[in-house]
């Protein structure tokens, strides 16, 4: 037994030998199979990155500085991170000889009609026209359409009227190119569109962001929650044509979102009035039977109730809808003159609207008259029921609406900035050092 146990203690001996002979053979073979390290060769493109800020100015006495180097090391271990430089957007190609100045009398001055401008805009329209010291009048001649065009800088009409000026046999005194043309057409109809528009709108959309904050959880769930999105929308779009008309004006993308603003607009405004008008079938259905108890009369409060609610709704988003159309004209968008127009249809349908309230309110006022509840039931709960139903039958019904349908017809008769088949117009510019104003003159003069 102990000549086993020495036998099984050797065995073991032996194969742990040769494991150990076997680890060490190994490990010598993976490290001949190794690369060597190099950092030589990783050291190179370093050297090669710091020789051009460093070969212009280093003197020969301090070429053997090894701070570099020294770091080499460190940064072997990380990537080192590729960054990509985007090259700028080409600025528009300036075309010269686009509108011509002219020089303009003091009395067509007095005659024209004056404009807003900031302290900025001012100046900008000053660097633009490079006046010298003293007061000077200028006028700039826009033909019908072309001052929207200008402003937007659209580069092909601006072509055009270079063209023109090429042909043209009169000399003038100086012409604008076509940078500082865009500059002075799209100022002069900002201090325009603060003056018609965007003061009063920007009134206006704060009041329907008010409202809709005011409102209670249970309206504000009845409604539709794009309407909020949609006022908030408003309310930045007009705070950016306020502030930055100039830029706005020559930004494709800002009045594309101004029309799909629009667009949303109509679509929600369509969503209230189809809502709406089920609620007032549904009336109109129950004025219609024959017996009015006291299910009716609990029934026809409800609506009632609902009807009043989507209505205040519907009021919110007409008033929208007429915002985002004054916003399109603000951006140079001729209004709607067709049959389909949105704010004639709008109108016209809270018309209607207003008109069928009357006439059910007669007849819910005839029909709580007559009501007769059950003998064998209270009727504690049945005459509250009336009471409230006659409160709002002779509530004030064109009284939440008219605010709605004044917007809309404000609206629908808003100018537009540069309409087309108008008369020629004067820009009128009055430089004096370094502030100017300016002023819109009738016609061509």
């Amino acid at each position: 037994m102990t000549i086993e146990i020495a036998l099984v203690i050797a065995a073991v001996l032996v194969l742990l030998g040769f494991w150990l002979g076997w680890k060490v053979v190994r490990g010598r073979m993976r490290s001949d199979d190794e690369a060597p390290p190099a950092p030589a060769v990783a050291a190179a493109p370093l050297a090669k990155v710091e020789a051009p800020t460093a070969a212009p100015v280093v003197a020969p006495a301090a070429a053997p500085v090894a701070a570099p180097p020294a770091a080499a090391p460190a940064s072997l271990d990380t990537p080192v991170p590729v960054t990509v430089i985007m090259a700028p957007r080409p600025p528009a190609p300036v075309i010269e000889r686009v509108l011509a100045v002219e020089p303009a009398s003091q009395a067509e001055w007095d005659a024209a009609v004056p404009l807003s401008l900031s302290a900025v805009q001012s100046a900008s329209v000053v660097a633009s026209l490079a006046t010298s010291g003293g007061t000077a009048f200028y006028a700039i001649g826009f033909d019908a359409g072309t001052a929207i065009a200008v402003g937007r800088g659209n580069q092909p009409f601006m072509r055009t009227l270079a063209g023109a000026a090429d042909r043209a046999t009169a000399a003038s005194v100086r012409w604008l190119d076509s940078s500082a043309a865009t500059s002075v057409a799209a100022t002069a109809l900002a201090g325009l569109a603060n003056e018609r528009f965007l003061e009063a709108l920007g009134d206006d959309v704060r009041d329907l962001k008010t409202e809709l904050a005011a409102l209670s959880p249970k309206l504000a769930a009845l409604g539709d929650g794009r309407l909020k999105t949609l006022v908030q929308d408003l309310s930045r779009f007009a705070r950016e044509a306020r502030d930055n008309y100039a830029s706005a004006l020559g930004k494709a993308a800002f009045r594309e979102r101004i029309d799909e603003a629009a667009e949303r607009a109509l679509g929600i405004w369509r969503d209230l009035v189809e809502r709406t008008d089920g609620v007032r079938q549904q009336i109109d259905a129950l004025t219609r039977t024959q017996r009015f108890g006291e299910a009716q009369v609990e029934k026809a409060l409800a609506l009632l109730r609902e009807l009043i609610d989507l209505e205040r709704w519907q009021e919110i988003s007409a008033r929208s809808l007429a915002a985002a159309q004054v916003l399109r004209v603000v951006m140079g968008e001729l209004p709607a003159s067709s049959g389909a127009d949105p704010l004639a249809s709008a109108a016209a349908a809270l018309q209607a609207g207003l008109d069928q309230d009357r006439d059910q309110a007669l007849r819910l006022s005839d029909c709580e008259k007559g009501a007769r509840g059950d003998p064998y039931v209270g009727k504690a709960e049945f005459e509250a029921n009336r009471a409230a139903l006659r409160k709002l039958v002779a509530r004030p019904i064109a009284e939440p609406v008219m605010p709605a349908l004044e917007r809309l017809e404000a609206a629908r008769s808003a100018e537009a900035l540069d309409p087309l088949g108008a008369p020629s117009r004067r820009l009128l510019i009055r430089a004096s050092g370094d502030a100017c104003t300016m002023r819109w003159s009738a016609g061509a003069g």
